[in-house]
This record gives structure tokens, sequence and C-alpha cells, in this order.
């Protein structure tokens, strides 16, 4: 029968003694941990008499070797007295723990150097990336260096068609908004005809490219950050190598087709959907005219404002596609680095396009 442990607590001369009794389990285990730790930082040395212990399992043997370490950690000395020969062999098995090195703090130096040199080998991939996608993707087909066939087809349908609903209803309800904000301020001047010019330029020019940008940046630029990245961690990019097969060709090319083909037609959908928007408030709520709203809307857009929303709409796609493709390839550190390059993909797409626009929008008033 198994007789509890007690662990008594006396005083001998100056030394403080914890005086154990029983059986030596995960229950004792607990409780002289918890003793010692109260008492190593009072006492400069304290002793462990285990001569009535009677039997000790793996929890007491290794709760003594613990009470070791956190009495070294409060700067007291303790030691163990009155085991038994057989307790005295598990003793000896059990490996002295030992205190884990606290990690060396970097100076702001070896950190900002580290960043550097970080930023210097990413950009040089990334260059090396586009290098190697421009080649796979304009050079290699005249040499009839194809990517698979229906490798760009089934990219065209996850990108491009099935977001179709979600692009086109947030282009709908931004035209609805742009005429509800439009009209707030118009129709003090009694200019309600106007709104045609804002909503039509603005969806057109503006907001219907970018917007959908940064939903196919949301939803498909991570989704191939996240493939690439698993294929990444799987070393199955590795393996396309090591069998000769350029993962460039196989994996980045089919997205760039994609998505080049569908990021315009995307835009155009919703263009026109915010436009429809605009129209939809100009006749039931301004009291506009159908006829009147879509001739001001013709007359307020240009040639140009369509090939411009179109030129950016492209390349709105070359970022997302590239910085999803160059930060799925890039991916370490396991299941981790895959949820991070996702969210990296996410947010740098979503900044470049940002920048990509700014600067879309500076030359175009500048020239």
């Amino acid at each position: 029968m198994l007789v509890p442990v007690e662990i008594a607590e006396v005083q001998e001369g100056d030394l403080r003694v914890l005086r154990l009794s029983g059986t030596l389990d995960a229950v004792a285990a607990t409780a002289l941990l918890e003793r010692v730790r109260k008492l190593a930082p009072r006492s400069p040395a304290l002793t462990i008499d285990l001569g009535r212990v009677t039997t000790a399992d793996t929890f007491g043997i290794a709760a003594i070797a613990e009470c070791l370490l956190v009495a070294r950690r409060r700067r007291c000395t303790l030691r163990a007295r009155g085991a038994n020969e057989r307790l005295r062999h598990e003793l000896s098995k059990v490996p002295a723990p030992q205190e884990q090195p606290r990690p060396t703090r970097k100076i702001f130096l070896e950190r900002w150097g580290e960043g550097i040199v970080s930023a210097f080998a990413g950009g040089v991939a990334f260059m090396q990336l586009l290098a190697d996608t421009f080649y796979w993707a304009t050079i290699a087909p005249l040499r009839r260096r194809l990517p698979p066939p229906g490798a760009t087809t089934d990219q065209a349908v996850r990108i491009g068609l099935e977001a179709v609903g979600i692009v086109g209803l947030i282009g709908f309800l931004m035209g609805l908004i742009m005429a509800f904000q439009a009209a707030y301020q118009l129709r003090q001047f009694g200019a309600n005809i106007f709104v045609a010019n804002l909503v039509g330029v603005a969806m057109v020019r503006e907001l219907g490219p970018l917007m959908t940008a940064i939903i196919v940046a949301g939803r498909s630029g991570s989704a191939i950050a996240a493939e690439l990245g698993t294929m990444t961690v799987g070393e199955e990019i590795d393996a396309l190598r090591t069998m000769g097969i350029d993962p460039i060709r196989f994996l980045v090319v089919p997205r760039v087709y994609a998505i080049t083909f569908t990021q315009p037609a995307l835009s155009l959908m919703s263009m026109a959907l915010g436009v429809l928007g605009g129209f939809l408030i100009a006749i039931f709520f301004l009291d506009l005219s159908a006829a009147a709203y879509l001739k001001q809307t013709v007359a307020a857009l240009r040639l140009s404002d369509l090939l411009t929303g179109l030129a950016k709409s492209v390349c709105f796609a070359w970022v997302i596609v590239m910085i999803g493709c160059h930060t799925g390839m890039r991916i370490t550190g396991g299941a981790v680095g895959v949820g991070r390059a996702t969210t990296v993909s996410v947010v740098a797409s979503i900044f470049t396009i940002i920048i990509v626009d700014s600067i879309f929008t500076t030359l175009g008033t500048i020239l």
C-alpha cells in the first residue's frame, strides 16, 4: 500500500531541512517543488532528507532534479541526503537539469544590417523571378516551349470566373455610394446631372480597376502565395528542379497568363456595374431621365479614360501575381511560414497597387 508523502520542515542549527516520508509520487512532487520555490529565496542553504522515502516514481525523481535547478536560480545551495540505494540508483540516471542560456540581444546596428542584407537578397531574388518569368512568358513560347495547356485555363477559372460575383457586387455598390455622395453636394447647386460625370469618370479611371485589384489581391494573391508556399515547404518545387523541370514555366507563367487576361475583364465588369449603380440612383432618387444620364455619361468619358483604366488593371495584375509567387517561393518555417507569407503577399500587393495607382494618376495629370 502506497503511503502519501509527508513533508516536514525542521531546523537543524543553521540548516533548514525538508524531511520527506512515504511515497514520492506526482502529487508529492508538486508539493515539494512549491515548498522549495517558497523557501529558496529566504534560505542560503536547504537540505532534502530522503531517509524515510519508501518509493518514488518518475515524477518524484524528476522533481528532485528540478528542485536543484530551482534552488540554483534563486542562489540557494540545495543537496539531498539519506536516500536508500535504490533511490540513489534512480537519481543517478536522471541528468542534471541544465538552465537554458538566455538569448543574446542584438544591438541596433546588427538588426539594421540584417534587415538591409535580407532586403537586398529579396530584391535580387525578385528581379531574378521577373527575368525568368519574362523569358518563359514571352521568348520561350516563340520556341514552342509552352506551359501545360490546361494550367492557364484552370487558373483563369479560379482567378477570374470564380471572382465575378464579389467583384461585380463591390463595383455595383461603389457606384451607388459615389452617386449618393455626389448628389448630396451637387443638389445644392442644382447640378444633379453631373453625378453622371463623377460616377463615370471615377469608376472607369480609378475605382473600377483599383477595387478589382484589391479584391483579387486578397482573394487570389493570397491563394497563389499559399499554394506555392505549401509546395515549397513540402519540397515539391525542389523536386521539380531535381527532375530538370523549371517551376517558373509550370507554376508561375500559367498564373501570369491567367491574371493578365482576366483582370481587365473583371475591371470592365466592375466599371459597367458601377455606372449601372449610379444610373439607378439617378433615376429613382435624383429625378433624372435614363436618356439624360446615359448621354451625360457618354459625353464625360473619353477613350483615354477607358485605356487608362485597362492599363492600370494589367499593371495591377502583374503586381499581384509576381508578389504572390515571390513570397510563396521564398517561404521558410513550415506552416507558420505559409501563414506569414500569405499575409505579406496581400499587404505588399495592396501597398504596391496604391503606389502604382498614384504614379498613373500623377503622370496622367502632368501629361
